[in-house]
């Protein structure tokens, strides 16, 4: 999190949670973080307030996350007369060669299949996608967004030109192809980042527009094969407005 201003109450804040982090939280702590509980009260903080509609939330477990996650997208698509625009992560099992480092972590009990093909049945295939991202180490199966769509990265993609985790942005394109199931995937997001603390500016794009290219995750899944899944392009969805330059020269999909 970056700071350009700071007032009394940020202060506040920032001593309440280093108190947390050490256990050492004061009554003043306590005092000020009562002031911040949303509530019906007439001094009480108002979650519906238009410019909380798109700020990050720190939730406790990640399967809430992913439905306010949906919901907030599903609301902003609504709001900006948009439609989702669903994009699937590509998916087979490991090279046999790959996982055999990997059998010890396989129970001796558990029977051992030979895989004929690294292509995932239809059926497993539809289970992958329709996994909530918490189920999946936060790998989407299905990322689904909207141009201007609030972002958050998930991963340092590159430090120079503030493509940092935890860097908050809006969707402002994207290149896709065509999977091998027929449902399309992405190959490369376009961010535009949000308030970066400084210009970025990459040849042929506009400034402070990033893009995020499609990258292989391998994730060990619960499933009967003793095989890991590997699957492929995929973003980390986070929450976090803004279109792209209707002139930029790259051929970006707009919804």
């Amino acid at each position: 999190m970056r700071q350009t201003t700071k007032s009394p109450e940020d202060s506040k804040l920032h001593t309440a949670l280093e108190n947390m982090r050490y256990k050492a939280c004061t009554s003043e702590d306590f005092y000020f973080l009562c002031t911040q509980i949303s509530g019906i009260g007439p001094d009480k903080p108002k979650l519906a307030q238009k410019r909380l509609q798109n700020v990050s939330i720190i939730t406790a477990w990640n399967a809430h996350k992913d439905q306010i996650n949906k919901l907030g997208s599903e609301r902003f698509a609504r709001e900006s007369g948009q439609q989702l625009m669903s994009f699937y992560s590509k998916d087979q099992w490991a090279d046999d060669d790959d996982n055999h480092n990997n059998r010890r972590r396989v129970n001796k009990s558990t029977k051992q299949h030979k895989l004929k093909s690294n292509t995932l049945d239809p059926g497993l295939q539809q289970a992958v996608w329709s996994l909530p991202h918490s189920s999946t180490e936060h790998i989407p199966g299905k990322l689904s967004i909207c141009m201007g769509l609030p972002v958050m990265l998930h991963h340092n993609e590159a430090t120079e030109c503030c493509m940092t985790k935890g860097t908050e942005g809006t969707v402002a394109g994207w290149q896709t192809s065509m999977g091998p199931h027929g449902k399309p995937i992405l190959d490369t997001l376009f961010v535009r980042l949000t308030a970066p603390p400084k210009e970025v500016n990459i040849d042929g794009l506009p400034p402070n527009v990033v893009p995020i290219t499609r990258h292989s995750t391998r994730e060990w899944q619960g499933f009967s094969y003793p095989s890991g899944v590997e699957g492929k392009g995929t973003w980390g969805s986070g929450w976090g407005s803004s279109c792209l330059d209707p002139h930029t020269p790259v051929p970006l999909n707009k919804g």
